[in-house]
């Protein structure tokens, strides 16, 4: 188990808490806002948070190794004992659509494994944070996954090209009507019980996943592959296969439907 102590967490939860005063500018204003190569859309925004957090996060821990998705990685993270990895606004669509779904991502990883993380969301004023072997909260509130087991009885939050990546088109499980388009915040979800499960397609990044994925282990949830593999972070490549996450309970019966549709 990681030492990272109670420090680590304030601090990230401080920096998370000022960036997402300054996204708050930007969202009630009009961005500047571009494509990237791969089409996927960024503002000034996520540009300008990106360098307060660089410039807090490295000050305060400049032996960390650092990795963002609008900064360019140099590769040296890889010498780092632990790593920083943020993703300044996680769910550009939905800041840009002005809508509640999007979260400033601050993780902490060590040997691959996600070992404190903050997620903030400014317009609701909800800060997730969790490090590893002391439980993950919400405000302050502890937080734990749905004791669900039943498939069919799941809320799941997906969308139908993860379902249908996973073999579970013709699986009845309940709907979930609010389907984020940030997958930080859509982890997150699953560590407050707030829905059972959720499912992710391939090529999601470390930056998506470094702060939620302790969130959900210290609320008592697992997150693996389709295969039960755990996700490993900080890697020679920072994208990832189909995953998913869910309770125990849960994610021992999907994975167990996967298997048996796989076959």
């Amino acid at each position: 188990m990681s030492d990272i102590d109670r420090k680590d967490l304030d601090m990230i939860s401080a920096v998370a808490r000022e960036a997402g005063e300054i996204a708050l500018e930007y969202f009630r204003g009009d961005p500047r806002r571009w494509n990237k190569h791969d089409q996927s859309v960024v503002t000034e925004a996520d540009i300008a948070l990106d360098d307060l957090l660089h410039e807090r996060l490295t000050g305060y821990r400049p032996d960390y190794g650092w990795l963002s998705e609008e900064r360019p990685d140099d590769g040296s993270r890889h010498e780092a004992a632990r790593v920083i990895i943020v993703d300044p606004i996680d769910g550009t669509r939905a800041f840009v659509e002005r809508t509640d779904e999007w979260v400033v991502s601050i993780g902490v990883v060590e040997n691959g494994a996600s070992v404190a993380g903050v997620l903030y969301n400014p317009v609701r004023d909800e800060l997730w944070a969790a490090r590893a072997g002391a439980g993950a909260t919400l405000n302050g509130e502890n937080l734990t996954v749905s004791g669900c087991s039943s498939l069919e009885a799941a809320k799941i939050a997906a969308s139908k090209k993860a379902i249908a990546r996973a073999g579970l088109e013709n699986t009845r499980f309940v709907e979930d009507r609010r389907f984020l388009k940030s997958l930080a915040h859509r982890l997150a979800r699953v560590g407050s019980g707030d829905v059972d499960a959720a499912l992710a397609t391939p090529g999601s990044a470390d930056w998506d996943l470094a702060a939620a994925l302790v969130i959900v282990q210290e609320a008592g949830g697992i997150v693996t592959d389709l295969e039960g593999a755990p996700i490993r972070l900080n890697g020679a490549s920072a994208r990832h296969p189909a995953f998913f996450a869910a309770g125990r309970r849960l994610h021992d019966a999907i994975l167990a439907t996967i298997g048996h549709e796989n076959t």
